[in-house]
């Protein structure tokens, strides 16, 4: 007996935040959907501990969120806003403020968790009737069924397999995209040689609502701000002091982590366990192949210093769904797909070397570049075009 297949406009391979974005935002534009994803999301609850992996969502990604009807949701489960952000280079005097009463916005972005994002989309897509959701389940393969539709063969976790068509294909599987390698597409992968280590602290001072980042020489260390006195770390450093931090005693990782941030925020303590996870940049040399388009991660990979992954994973998304919704050509059209490509791929590949650039240039210990470096901060401090120019990317809207 042949197996039936099942007939889809759109397959979204990937159920992670910016898959579960895709499904919620294109719900309204197309007849069928599938998601197939391999891991559900994760469960969670406001007596939860914070967990290790957060965003700072921008407020263009807030606006999204809040069109595909999740940014209520998410704010009444668990996020912090902050309205500053500082920037300043180690063992120097200046620094860069950036705030929000420089602009018309109430605040720069949030931070949330990624399990807070990830529990808030899939509850939204179990809502959608035209979205039918595979899970547990990856996809094996795909082939061109006829030049309007692609064969995605999906199995679950019992081996059982399904059969499924769609006109277009999604690939936001992540930076090891299996759409990606079973279209063909290759990617320049650069391995930073650095780990970032994560981890809860509870901070001797208030955070402020603010964003702090340090640029050290060994890496920037970023902190996140959370609720009452706490905050998100994200330290970016080599690989092998990376392990060394793990393997300290709680109380020589305090220290080492309030000698780090210059105590700023005073003393840090640790509030929660510590895990690192390898720095490792990636773009497609494609982002679109015949019938098939990467989003987030499986187009692109980037450094985190500043917090802009997740947010250009959602700009791809954004730009997708209004080239679709303004289109009058079928869905998947290979015009369509180009203009994506062309208005993404240039625009994360220029912001992928810009980020290695200053990574790169932060590192050095030569005192003539500190002292350059520094009064590169002064100048940029004492410059609104510059501090303006900077926010707007980083909030993501114009200004």
């Amino acid at each position: 007996m042949a197996q039936a297949i099942e007939d889809f406009d759109l397959v979204i391979v990937g159920g992670g935040i910016v898959g579960l974005s895709a499904a919620c935002a294109l719900a309204p534009m197309v007849a069928r959907i599938a998601l197939v994803n391999k891991i559900p999301a994760p469960t969670w609850s406001a007596e939860s501990d914070y967990s290790l992996r957060v965003s700072a969502v921008n407020l263009a990604s807030q606006q999204l969120l809040a069109e595909i009807g999740v940014w209520d949701q998410i704010q009444q489960m668990r996020c912090t806003p902050y309205h500053d952000m500082v920037v300043w280079q180690s063992l120097a005097e200046s620094e860069v403020h950036f705030s929000a009463t420089m602009t018309r916005h109430s605040s720069l972005g949030a931070i949330v968790e990624n399990n807070v994002l990830l529990q808030a989309l899939s509850r939204r897509v179990k809502t959608l009737a035209n979205v039918t959701c595979y899970e547990p389940s990856s996809m094996q393969q795909f082939s061109a069924l006829s030049d309007n539709s692609v064969l995605i063969e999906v199995e679950d976790e019992q081996g059982q397999s399904q059969r499924l068509t769609s006109r277009l294909l999604v690939g936001a599987d992540g930076v090891h995209s299996k759409v990606r390698s079973c279209a063909g597409i290759s990617a320049t992968q650069q391995d930073y040689q650095q780990a970032g280590v994560v981890c809860t602290v509870r901070t001797e001072k208030s955070h402020q609502d603010t964003a702090w980042q340090c640029f050290t020489e060994d890496g920037p260390l970023a902190l996140l701000p959370l609720a009452g006195q706490q905050c998100s770390i994200v330290w970016s450093l080599p690989k092998a002091e990376a392990e060394q931090m793990l393997a300290l005693s709680d109380e020589s990782f305090n220290a080492r982590l309030s000698v780090a941030s210059e105590y700023r925020l005073g003393s840090l303590q640790i509030a929660s366990k510590r895990a690192s996870f390898p720095l490792a940049g990636s773009q497609a040399n494609e982002y679109v192949a015949q019938r098939v388009v990467l989003l987030g991660d499986a187009a692109h990979a980037i450094h985190p210093l500043a917090g802009l992954g997740l947010n250009l994973g959602l700009e791809d998304l954004v730009c997708l769904q209004q080239l679709i919704k303004v289109s009058d050509r079928e869905l998947g059209s290979e015009r369509v797909l180009q203009r994506y490509q062309r208005a993404r791929k240039t625009e994360n590949a220029s912001m992928q070397q810009a980020l290695e650039a200053i990574d790169k240039l932060f590192r050095q210990p030569q005192p003539w570049l500190r002292q350059l470096r520094s009064l590169g901060f002064t100048a940029s401090n004492r410059c609104q075009p510059i501090k303006m120019a900077f926010m707007r990317r980083a909030l993501g809207l114009p200004l």
